[in-house]
C-alpha cells in the first residue's frame, strides 16, 4: 500500500480505494496501531486499546472485501468510541473509579451498527469522568490533550473522541452528548460534532448515570461533513431496544450535501451572541456569518424569549435523571467520585420534585419557541 498522510484523510477518499483492493484494511488498521502507540502517551486519547479484535475485524473485512462482499463505505475503516459506550468484552469505565472494572457482556445497538457495518473498532476513548464536564480533566485516567497545543484542554466530555479524530488516531468516532459533549470538544478540537435529534441515533448500551433520560444523544465525530453524513447514515434508525427512539425512515444524509445555498435563511438569537462571544470567537463567528452571506444566504434575527432560563431549566432536568442512576453508588461508594463531582451529584438531590416538573412544563414552552422561531427561517 502506498504511503499516504494519515493526519488529512478521510473515509469519504479512503472508502472507494478500499472497496477497488488499492488498500487493505488491515494494513491501515495496523499504521493506526502504530501510531497510536506513538501519539498517545502524550495525548492520553485513548484508555483501552482493542487491538487483538481490531486486526481480527481488519482481516475478516479485507477477506470479504476480496471475495466481492463490500458491505459499504464503513467497511474496513477503523472507529474509536467513547467510553461510556458499551463494547462486549470490553472494559467501559465512563471515565469513573467506580466503573474501573466493568466488561459489558453486550454491545450498544450503535457499536453494534457499525460492526454490521463492517467498521474496525480500534479502542476506547478518555472523557470527563461519568461525563460530568466540559474539559476532560479526570482525576482517574489523566487529561486528554488538545492535539494543537497540548497545553490546552480538548473539551469534554467527550475529549478523547474529538482528539482521536483530530489527531488522525482513527477516521471516526463515536461520542455522546446531554450538554455539549460532541459539540464543545468538536469545536475546540477542529473536528466536524454533530448531536442529532434525540430518537434519531439509539442510546441503547450507553453507561446509566452519563446523561440525564430526555437529553442524553449519541453523536459522531470525523474531520469531513461529508464523513459524518456516511456515519449518521449507518448508525441512524430505530431501535426496539431504546424507548425514545424514532421510526421515521433513515433518509441518504449525503445527498444534500454541495446543494447551492442561496435563498436559505440563517436565524440569529438576538443579544444571545452579543453576551456569550469573545475575542478570537467572536472574530470567526463574524467572518462565518460573512462567508454564509457570501454564499446567498439571508442573515435574519430571531427572537428566543426564554434563551435566559436554559441553565437554569437545564440543571434543573438533567441533574435529577442522571442523580437517579447514581444513587446507590452515592450510597455505597461515595469516596469513589472525585470531590468536585462528589458535591455537584449531592447538590443535584436536593431538587425537588415539583422544581424538576417546574422545568418540564417551562422547557415544552421554550420549544414551542424555537419552533415559531425555526418557522421564520424555513
Amino acid at each position: 500500500m502506498k504511503a499516504f498522510d494519515l493526519e488529512g484523510l478521510t473515509i469519504s477518499e479512503i472508502a472507494p480505494l478500499i472497496r477497488k483492493k488499492q488498500i487493505s484494511p488491515l494494513e491501515l488498521t495496523r499504521r493506526y496501531l502504530d501510531r497510536i502507540k506513538t501519539l498517545n502517551p502524550v495525548l492520553n486519547a485513548y484508555l483501552a486499546m482493542t487491538e487483538e479484535g481490531a486486526v481480527a475485524a481488519a482481516k475478516k473485512a479485507e477477506r470479504e472485501i476480496s471475495k466481492g462482499n463490500y458491505r459499504g463505505p464503513l467497511h474496513g475503516i477503523p472507529f474509536s468510541i467513547k467510553d461510556n459506550i458499551a463494547i462486549k468484552g470490553v472494559t467501559t469505565t465512563a471515565g469513573s473509579k467506580i466503573l474501573a472494572d466493568w466488561v459489558p457482556d453486550f454491545d450498544a445497538t450503535v457499536v453494534e451498527r457499525l460492526k454490521d457495518a463492517g467498521a474496525v473498532i480500534l479502542g476506547k476513548t478518555n472523557m470527563h469522568e461519568w461525563a460530568k464536564g466540559s474539559n476532560s480533566i479526570n482525576p482517574f485516567y489523566g487529561t486528554s490533550r488538545n492535539p494543537w497545543d497540548t497545553t490546552r484542554i480538548p473539551g469534554g466530555s467527550s475529549g478523547g473522541s474529538a482528539v482521536a479524530v483530530a489527531a488522525g488516531l482513527c477516521l471516526a468516532s463515536l461520542g455522546t452528548d446531554s450538554a455539549g459533549s460532541v459539540r464543545n470538544p468538536a469545536s475546540l478540537c477542529g473536528t466536524v460534532g454533530l448531536k442529532p435529534t434525540l430518537g434519531r441515533v439509539s442510546s441503547f448500551g450507553g453507561v446509566a448515570g452519563t446523561g440525564g433520560y430526555t437529553v442524553n444523544h449519541f453523536g459522531v465525530f470525523t474531520r469531513t461533513v461529508q464523513d459524518c453524513a456516511l456515519v449518521l447514515g449507518h448508525i441512524a434508525g430505530y431501535d426496539p431496544k431504546d424507548p425514545l427512539s424514532s421510526d421515521e425512515p433513515v433518509p441518504n444524509y449525503t445527498k444534500p450535501i454541495g446543494i447551492p445555498v442561496k435563498g436559505m435563511k440563517v436565524g440569529i438569537i438576538k443579544g444571545y451572541f452579543d453576551q456569550s462571544l469573545v475575542g478570537e470567537v467572536r472574530r470567526a463567528f463574524e467572518e462565518a456569518l460573512r462567508m454564509l452571506k457570501a454564499l446567498g444566504m439571508k442573515i435574519q434575527e430571531i427572537t428566543i424569549p426564554h434563551m435566559d432560563l436554559v441553565p437554569a431549566l437545564q440543571a434543573a432536568s438533567t441533574r435529577p435523571e442522571a442523580n437517579s442512576d447514581h444513587d446507590h453508588y452515592l450510597r455505597t461508594r461515595p469516596r469513589d467520585y472525585s470531590p468536585g463531582l462528589l458535591y455537584s451529584l449531592i447538590a443535584g438531590l436536593l431538587i425537588p420534585a415539583p422544581v424538576y416538573v417546574t422545568a418540564q412544563r417551562v422547557r415544552r414552552l421554550l420549544c414551542q419557541e424555537f419552533d415559531t422561531a425555526f418557522e421564520s427561517v424555513q
